[in-house]
């Protein structure tokens, strides 16, 4: 049964202005005639008019990068002839800097702990040496965060304990890699273009992110080696990849851990009607917290008029279980619809955690495994505002279910969801939220949203929070 500790309505701002945005849709929404919510488009035969060619005078502008050194990104003219290397390869470099600058007035209490408000801030900002199509150099800073909840470049307002103006400012590196074609790099071995080198790599700082997440979603010092394109009978494609990573791997326990190895295995497949993938990981961690294994595996495909996705995740510690590491299994399914006439969205996305579900490895600023099932389970990933509902699979089951409008060319949009869990192991609690993302672009580069939701938990306080954020990209 859902209820509340405190057995009473919900007495905060986040409910007045949930409340006026529902409102708010719904008059669209009655404007529109109830059902679709957003923008509806009626179904044109094609023209027998020839149209012309547009010329480059009839394209809008190109939105620069920060900068941009060589050939500008996406740009029309000429490109530079490059020059050859003693491999055959010619490369034809580049140099492209650009990024996102995140800022956020935001209050969230998450029931147990007091209401935190701040003003936060985020600059992803890179640097991309573009050598050819296939072969790059990507350089990537966060200068404004430590890359820990809490730990962002902030002004906080509340608890009265931590008023006053935090600078979490360093020069880490979070990504840094090199990626290109083995074929790409020495075309004089095979100059007829038949023999099997197009084996792509990466080496280096770079974010790995499988299943969704589910699996794994983080930033590991590692080389990977990939084959597409592979062949088989009712395959069109299969795709096979392999990790080593040995430094950086965060094992959702929300500090620097061990830096154990890991070793992964991942393979995607274009059936005739669906496509599959099957990925495996093994930690090797002598240290702190084990070593375990890790698979999931996942078919997505149409269904009629249905896109679906059903997703099997499992961790298996092999020296013990502690709540970092430890066993379990996550069934997930994504399922969703488009009503008539309309790009908006419905979706619908039940759950069930056997166990203690872990991922192989999580940046800590991330949410858990079930963050990629819902707004109500996902972090902003920015400053100390988490996940609405608690985003880890143990022993729970749960669903998300969503409503996402589009009006003005996909440039506004309005998403409303209602989600929960049902502890079924005994020990944890029964939750239950609502909560919308309204989100509305401005020019090219510009991004303003605005969020809130409302939280019962189960024997605790009720949860409540609202933030906007100005999102900017260079």
């Amino acid at each position: 049964m859902w209820k509340s500790h405190r057995g009473e309505p919900f007495k905060n701002q986040a409910v007045a202005i949930a409340l006026a945005m529902i409102a708010a849709g719904a008059v669209s929404a009655c404007a529109n005639g109830l059902y679709p919510l957003g923008e509806t488009t009626k179904a044109q035969r094609l023209s027998d008019e020839p149209k012309p060619y547009l010329s480059v005078e009839d394209l809008p502008a190109r939105p620069a990068l920060l900068l941009e050194v060589g050939d500008p990104f996406l740009d029309t003219g000429q490109l530079y002839e490059g020059f050859e290397l003693p491999t055959g390869a010619v490369w034809q470099p580049r140099l492209w800097i650009y990024g996102t600058l995140r800022t956020a007035l935001q209050s969230f209490d998450n029931g147990p702990a007091d209401r935190n408000s701040e003003w936060a801030n985020r600059l992803d900002l890179f640097a991309n040496l573009q050598l050819t199509g296939t072969e790059k150099i990507n350089f990537g800073i966060r200068p404004l965060d430590n890359n820990r909840p809490g730990q962002f470049t902030r002004y906080t307002f509340e608890p009265e304990a931590e008023d006053g103006f935090n600078g979490e400012f360093n020069p880490d590196v979070r990504t840094f890699f090199f990626e290109g074609d083995f074929g790409s790099l020495f075309p004089d071995l095979d100059p007829e273009g038949t023999a099997p080198l197009d084996y792509g790599f990466s080496v280096g700082r770079q974010p790995l992110n499988f299943q969704e997440g589910i699996l794994i979603n983080d930033t590991v010092d590692s080389l990977g080696i990939v084959r597409n394109n592979v062949h088989l009978p009712g395959v069109s494609n299969l795709r096979i990849s392999g990790v080593w990573g040995w430094e950086g791997l965060d094992r959702n326990d929300d500090r620097d851990g061990s830096d154990p190895y890991m070793f992964g295995l991942f393979n995607s497949a274009e059936l005739p009607t669906s496509t599959v993938s099957l990925d495996m990981i093994y930690v090797e961690d002598d240290e702190s917290n084990g070593d375990a294994f890790y698979i999931g595996g996942s078919a997505i495909q149409r269904i009629g008029k249905f896109a679906t996705a059903f997703r099997v995740n499992t961790s298996i510690a092999t020296d013990g279980d502690i709540p970092r590491v430890d066993d379990g299994t996550l069934l997930s399914t994504e399922l969703s619809w488009h009503p008539p006439a309309a790009d908006d969205i419905i979706y619908i996305n039940p759950f069930l955690a056997v166990d203690n579900f872990t991922q192989a490895g999580r940046e800590p600023i991330l949410g858990g495994p079930l963050a990629a099932l819902g707004i109500l389970f996902a972090s902003p990933n920015l400053g100390s505002y988490g996940a609405e509902l608690n985003p880890f699979a143990n022993d729970v089951a749960g669903i998300a279910v969503g409503y996402q409008a589009f009006w003005d060319n996909h440039r506004r949009n309005l998403i409303l969801e209602i989600a929960g869990r049902k502890d079924i192991g005994g020990d944890g609690f029964d939750d239950v939220g609502i909560g919308f993302q309204f989100q509305q672009a401005f020019g090219r580069r510009v991004q303003w949203q605005i969020e809130a939701f409302v939280t019962e938990l189960e024997r605790r306080n009720d949860a409540s929070g609202v933030r906007t954020e100005i999102l900017v990209q260079y």
